[in-house]
């Protein structure tokens, strides 16, 4: 079949406890759904440092080989809201930076879908992938789900006609509406506006007892709007890759917190599993959930995997290994003295010099800490930092 074009989706502070995809019962995501139907999804994909930019800078750069495979193919593009002047040495050939501006409190949710810094970043990229000239790979990132929310708060009424298909989009049309790809099907959460502000502002705050019960779940409504974003615009890309015959990929970066560990957002001050769990969907070699441990250094060997039209994107033998047979993972953290995760555990000594340990992959979120009565596991585990 040859290699295929490759299409990446990357976004800081994307969680996979929002996507219907990972199990998610109270937020919808029907697109990515439509994608892991016949995909690869890997259940524990695990960051090994929690800083998102060096996450992106050790994935981007030229060492890192993910891009080889496709350069026969036409060119390699990146479209992104985040300054890479550090890059260093890297394998793309045009490099679009869309420029933003800090956001303010008196910045408030878009009224249309492609107004939206993610909706500029897609249009953009569409608009790449409809021109004439060969299509190697092309990489998006974004980190507006940490920085600014700006998503529509609900759905406009009308949908794209049927007729009106989306092929010359353009950042500053505000024409084009909200739009979903299937009406009937898409759950985009409306909010309540009783209990939290609703700017731009991503929010960042520790869960006290005595909080408004009530504005977790609505925070957490807010959080699902802007995920409800990201698989609308993220189906128009699953459109544009299946008329260009191209392997799309969907992953993070950095994770996002919703109440796990008494905190809610992208930058807690403790680290905890939330903080570094990373979606990966991938497009074509399925349908297979993974469910082995895996290290997010190890994205782009998957993405050169994908590339090479003689391997396997995920043999039979890969999937039968034990779990317990994956290595563990040292995390790299500036808010904890040692993380390392296992396939059975998860150890989080914090700044503070608390021992938290966590087992996995049952307890997913943190809840039980029996740090007190397995003192040998932690001692086992921190001996490997």
């Amino acid at each position: 079949m040859g290699t295929k074009p490759l299409i990446v989706v990357s976004l800081e502070g994307i969680t996979p406890n929002a996507l219907s995809c990972y199990g998610c019962s109270w937020n919808s995501t029907p697109s990515l759904d439509q994608v892991c139907a016949g995909g690869l999804i890997w259940d524990r994909l695990v960051a090994t440092i929690d800083q998102p930019k060096q996450v992106l800078q050790s994935w981007l750069t030229k060492g890192a080989r993910w891009a080889d495979p496709y350069q026969n193919l036409g060119a390699i593009s990146l479209v992104s809201d985040v300054p890479v002047d550090d890059l260093g040495d890297h394998c793309f050939d045009e490099i679009t930076i869309v420029p933003v501006a800090p956001v303010s409190e008196d910045q408030f949710p878009c009224d249309e879908a492609f107004e939206t810094r993610f909706g500029q970043l897609i249009a953009i990229a569409i608009e790449r992938l409809k021109q004439p000239h060969a299509l190697g790979a092309i990489w998006i990132h974004s980190n507006f789900l940490a920085q600014c929310w700006d998503a529509p708060l609900t759905p406009k009424e009308e949908p794209f006609a049927d007729e009106e298909s989306p092929e010359t989009f353009d950042a500053e049309d505000d024409s084009l509406g909200t739009g979903v790809l299937e009406s009937e099907d898409q759950d985009w959460n409306p909010v309540s506006n009783e209990n939290i502000p609703l700017n731009a502002i991503p929010p960042n705050f520790k869960i006290h007892p005595d909080d408004d019960p009530d504005a977790l779940p609505q925070w957490m409504d807010r959080y699902a709007s802007q995920v409800g974003l990201v698989d609308l615009l993220f189906g128009y890309l699953a459109e544009e890759a299946e008329s260009l015959d191209a392997r799309l990929v969907f992953t993070g970066i950095s994770g996002f917190r919703l109440g796990q560990g008494k905190a809610f957002g992208s930058s807690p001050s403790e680290l905890r599993f939330a903080d570094v769990h990373l979606p990966l969907v991938i497009s074509g070699g399925g349908p297979l959930r993974i469910p082995h441990l895996t290290s997010g250094d190890q994205l782009p060997k998957i993405l050169a995997t994908l590339g090479n039209e003689n391997a396997e994107h995920y043999s039979c033998e890969q999937w039968a290994r034990s779990r317990s047979e994956a290595q563990s993972i040292r995390i790299t953290s500036n808010r904890s003295r040692a993380a390392v995760i296992s396939p059975e555990w998860f150890c989080v000594i914090d700044s503070d010099g608390e021992e938290n340990l966590f087992l996995k992959p049952d307890d997913i979120d943190d809840f039980n800490n029996v740090a007190r009565l397995r003192p040998d596991v932690i001692d086992s585990l921190t001996t490997l930092t």
